[in-house]
């Protein structure tokens, strides 16, 4: 077993190990090879990565000359300006049944951290992650259960996750009027995909009061198959409006047009801790595919 520093010449197996990883992930899609060496470059000259990242450094392990699993470690500032920088897992996998790799991954990727002198370690953040894996607002899956199991392992816990909900070959319902006044209107955003985001948005006397954002998966996935996704990225109403209908009947009416459009499938989550949401998308039509999560170390 050998743990080396990336080189240009491995792109292709990582970016395979990478398909690889996913590939029971829920709207994960395989990745070129120049799309994904393209998130591998700063860790040549251990600079920063377009997020802010620093420090950056992508660790191979690798057997036999197969490899069998890397780490993207990265160095991020925290919000708290008085706090140690932050250590940043931006994704580690090994081959199930090669523990021995992944922990030597790990273990290298936290030694790289402390010299740099970073103190919390978090893992799978959603705002450092691949622009590329699966939906936007998406931790570490839970059907990646051996590099959960490897973190908890080593001292990491959950602080933060999503659900994600699928509605296949959805039949939106209504929209049922809300029990407030509330004047909604309905906009079209053209993008790189082949349907149009959806964006309605509610008004009281000339104040925003609340909104639902629909994008295509395909925005930001690829293949066919993404196309058909739409993807609910945002559901917001101003606290003193909630408990009137007023969610509901914008979420009712962005799908409409969304399968007026011609999207297939529908997809959504929510926070890890927001049962409200979670139960209203339960018993409407969408059905749990998966949880993720963030894990975190303190020193």
């Amino acid at each position: 077993m050998h743990i080396l520093d990336y080189e240009p010449e491995m792109d292709a197996a990582i970016a395979q190990a990478y398909n690889t990883a996913v590939e029971p992930v829920p709207h994960c899609y395989p990745v070129a090879v120049d799309q994904f060496a393209v998130e591998l470059q700063p860790a040549l000259s251990g600079g920063q990565s377009g997020d802010g990242l620093r420090a950056n450094r992508v660790l191979v392990g690798r057997e036999g000359g197969e490899i069998l699993g890397f780490v993207h470690v990265a160095v991020g500032r925290v919000r708290e300006s008085n706090r140690q920088d932050l250590g940043v897992l931006r994704f580690l996998w090994y081959a199930p049944g090669h523990r021995s790799i992944g922990q030597a991954l790990l273990t290298a990727a936290e030694t790289h951290l402390r010299q740099h002198e970073a103190g919390r370690i978090e893992a799978f953040c959603q705002y450092h992650i691949y622009p590329f894996y699966y939906l936007k607002p998406a931790y570490l899956s839970g059907r990646i259960g051996h590099v959960e199991a490897l973190l908890a392992f080593n001292g990491y816990s959950r602080h933060e996750g999503e659900v994600f909900l699928d509605w296949p070959n959805f039949q939106p319902l209504g929209p049922r009027l809300p029990a407030i006044p509330a004047e909604v209107s309905l906009e079209r955003k053209e993008g790189r995909a082949r349907l149009p985001e959806v964006i309605v948005t509610a008004h009281r006397e000339e104040r925003e009061i609340g909104q639902c954002v629909c994008e295509s998966v395909g925005e930001y996935q690829g293949g066919d198959e993404a196309q058909d996704w739409v993807m609910t990225t945002h559901l917001h109403v101003e606290v003193q409006s909630q408990g009137h209908g007023l969610g509901r009947h914008l979420l009712q009416t962005a799908l409409k047009e969304a399968h007026r459009l011609g999207y297939r499938h529908a997809a959504i989550s929510n926070a890890w801790g927001n049962d409200r949401a979670f139960l209203f998308y339960a018993n409407y039509g969408y059905h749990v595919v998966d949880w993720t999560y963030g894990y975190a170390r303190d020193p």
